[in-house]
């Protein structure tokens, strides 16, 4: 795996200014940060360059999902952004997700199983990950819930990068399969993917730091 920090906070605001704030105070606890498609439509290039002058990660969640030439194309775009991971739609399907990770020298690819705001099966959300595995993508996004299976089918080095993450004290807002981070990190979960309870919190800094103590000592 890696020495990141698992919580990839979610940028889902709409000011850069307030982004470079969030980055730079909390910066001890996150080295990832979400760049989706409120901020990158707001801020485009400059929030990227931004977090990777701040020494910090961009995980460019645009969820791909288009015919496979325009993907790949996106894909080597993103790479000459300096992105660390990209989103792809799993249903995309099999051409799709193998030309997008045939890209040389390419950010890390997770493909999209099944929103965590909509319903599914496990049996649907393991196949999509053994689709995404064997065209050559690096793991995939898939809520809480269906971490153990995932590995369990895709081997514990394929990565499973879970939102829907909701700390006891939160709400689920319009989450539908969610987990607290202490059980998705024991679970396997390679990341965990935080907005809400972080930035809304009244103090972000604070929420941040919980949540990296109370996951870091967590192996798997």
């Amino acid at each position: 795996m890696n020495n990141l920090n698992k919580t990839i906070l979610a940028l889902d605001v709409f000011d850069l200014r307030k982004a470079e704030s969030l980055i730079k105070d909390l910066s001890p606890y996150i080295d990832v940060f979400k760049v989706g498609p409120i901020l990158f439509l707001q801020s485009g290039k400059e929030v990227i360059k931004m977090i990777n002058d701040c020494g910090k990660k961009v995980f460019l969640d645009l969820k791909f999902h288009d015919i496979p030439a325009t993907v790949e194309r996106a894909v080597k775009s993103a790479r000459d952004l300096g992105v660390y991971s990209l989103t792809v739609h799993s249903c995309g399907g099999e051409e799709m997700l193998r030309l997008a990770s045939s890209v040389e020298n390419r950010p890390k690819i997770w493909a999209v199983t099944v929103l965590t705001s909509q319903k599914t099966t496990p049996e649907e959300v393991v196949k999509r990950a053994k689709l995404a595995k064997d065209c050559g993508a690096d793991g995939v996004i898939s809520s809480p819930l269906e971490i153990e299976t995932i590995k369990a089918n895709c081997g514990v080095d394929f990565e499973v990068v879970t939102p829907g993450i909701r700390p006891l004290q939160s709400g689920v807002n319009d989450q539908k399969r969610v987990a607290t981070p202490e059980s998705a990190v024991k679970a396997g979960a390679d990341f965990i993917v935080v907005g809400r309870p972080i930035i809304a919190a009244e103090n972000p800094v604070a929420a941040a730091r919980d949540i990296y103590n109370s996951i870091k000592n967590i192996s798997k």
